[in-house]
């Protein structure tokens, strides 16, 4: 069968069909007071089956474009996600591989301050064994020039003291023999 033999077979029915539901009413009021019900439950039927022969011959291709040009938008839409997706994605996997970079970047970062550190901290021990020896050095020599310089003042005043009673004693103990004697002796170391 042809599509439009199926058409004119489909209206045919449905002119059939509307007939008896004008004729049918009449027909049944007359017989009995029950009608109604079953009436109404049959023309719902009959309603339906009319809007699915109105919607499959008329918007049948309408619905198909419809849902064709959704499906190709739908389509689009996934392939855009797709892509959304991917990108996003391939951000993601850039940013954990900056992080594994600046987090090796940041370790080599934190050895090399803590190397200069040490470094620094060994400088900082060594100037201040240096200074510390120089230090100990210079008061050494301080305390030498002291002892020094107070061995010398203690030679004086023990001089001086030695000086001052051979001074008082001498004249009494010393006679005028003793000197000559002194006197040769002096002379004598000189000549040798």
């Amino acid at each position: 069968m042809r599509l439009t033999d199926r058409a004119g077979a489909l209206c045919v029915t449905i002119l059939f069909v509307g007939f008896f539901m004008v004729a049918l009413p009449a027909a049944a009021q007359a017989a009995d007071a029950q009608w109604r019900p079953a009436y109404d439950v049959a023309m719902r039927w009959v309603n339906f089956i009319i809007l699915v022969a109105v919607i499959v011959k008329y918007a049948r291709e309408p619905i198909k474009d419809f849902l064709r040009l959704q499906k190709s938008d739908i389509v689009a839409e996934i392939g855009q996600l797709e892509k959304e997706k991917a990108r996003i994605i391939s951000e993601i996997k850039a940013v954990k591989q900056k992080g594994i970079e600046n987090r090796a970047h940041f370790n080599e970062l934190k050895d090399r301050l803590i190397a200069q550190g040490e470094t620094r901290k060994q400088q900082i021990v060594e100037q201040a064994k240096q200074q510390s020896k120089i230090m100990m050095e210079e008061t050494r020599r301080k305390m030498e020039n002291r002892i020094d310089q107070a061995k010398g003042v203690l030679k004086m005043e023990l001089l001086n003291m030695a000086i001052d009673q051979a001074m008082v004693k001498l004249p009494s103990v010393m006679n005028s023999g003793d000197t000559q004697h002194l006197l040769d002796d002096y002379m004598s170391s000189l000549h040798n």
